[in-house]
């Protein structure tokens, strides 16, 4: 029976419970402990999101780890994970459709004012009010990887004109690709609507910054569902407050859960969502994480394995 040491950040055991249920219907003899407790010592692998990662030192059986999400920033910060153990990432379809339907709900609000119109219906006032021409506007979608190509796709067939940007190349029909250190001026200069999906890796770390925005075109809309890390935030409420950004919808955070006197609060122009956008399903993730769990018993690189170097 291979026993998985889990933790999730801010959840109960109901959760633990839950993804056990899910995983055996997959694999039926596993076994979900708690990270924390004595019994993960004889943990053969590892499914967690923001754990305490000095605790892996303790798991002398431990031969793989699984990230509860699509990103794993939160596993690379510990440098003292041995290289021979994997770190696993989730792809899933459904994560990707998720953020999809955030990401065009946000661009939708922002393109027909909806918070305007919201703002009217508190006083009663019933009147038109401005509707930006989506046919005139250019989104850039910065990372075009598993969830950022399906955004740009299900934009692109909206009928917006979609650019994207990433670290390799990529070919996505009716979307032009760019791609390298030295392209990406070109979506920042060039767009109307600017959507951050990256990774997390050193060279994305404060990528948004007062440089930055200061080369997007004024009004420009800013949508970050990548990580806090991304941005530096003193220098978007900066230009949220001059006007330069027209609107910042924000679905993550440097300190998380946002803090109550965080100035981000403050600023009317800057939409805040609790890290919801594209949650992980156990329905719909659990036999890819069943399967990776398998692999490392027996071994094998899993599908999925994050490349260290890259970060991703």
């Amino acid at each position: 029976m291979p026993v998985v040491g889990f933790f999730s950040k801010n959840t109960t055991i109901k959760l633990q419970n839950e993804w056990e249920k899910r995983l055996r219907i997959h694999f039926p003899s596993i076994k979900l402990v708690p990270l924390l407790s004595k019994d993960a010592e004889e943990a053969t692998s590892a499914l967690i999101w923001k754990a305490p990662l000095k605790r892996l030192e303790d798991l002398n059986n431990l031969k793989g780890l699984i990230s509860l999400g699509q990103g794993v920033d939160h596993i690379l910060k510990n440098d003292s994970i041995p290289k021979k153990i994997p770190i696993v990432r989730i792809v899933d379809p459904y994560m990707a459709k998720s953020m999809s339907h955030w990401v065009i709900l946000s661009i939708l609000n922002f393109v027909r004012d909806t918070y305007g119109y919201d703002n009217q219906e508190k006083i009663k006032l019933y009147k038109s009010r401005k509707e930006l021409n989506f046919l005139s506007l250019k989104v850039g979608i910065y990372g075009l990887g598993a969830i950022g190509s399906v955004v740009a796709k299900d934009l692109y067939n909206l009928g917006f004109k979609v650019e994207g940007w990433s670290r390799t190349k990529k070919e996505i029909e009716g979307i032009n690709c760019n791609y390298g250190e030295n392209s990406i001026e070109k979506l920042i200069s060039n767009c109307d609507i600017h959507v951050c999906l990256l990774p997390l890796t050193p060279s994305t770390t404060n990528i948004f910054n007062k440089s930055i925005f200061a080369k997007m075109r004024r009004g420009s809309c800013f949508i970050n569902a990548g990580r806090g890390e991304h941005v530096v935030e003193d220098d978007l409420i900066e230009n949220c407050k001059s006007g330069h950004i027209s609107n910042a919808i924000l679905d993550v955070y440097r300190n998380e859960p946002l803090p109550k006197d965080h100035k981000f609060w403050e600023q009317k122009n800057i939409r805040i969502w609790p890290h919801v956008a594209a949650e992980t399903n156990p329905k719909t993730a659990a036999k890819q994480i069943a399967n990776a769990i398998k692999c490392i018993d027996n071994g094998e690189m899993p599908p999925n394995t994050v490349d260290r170097n890259l970060g991703y």
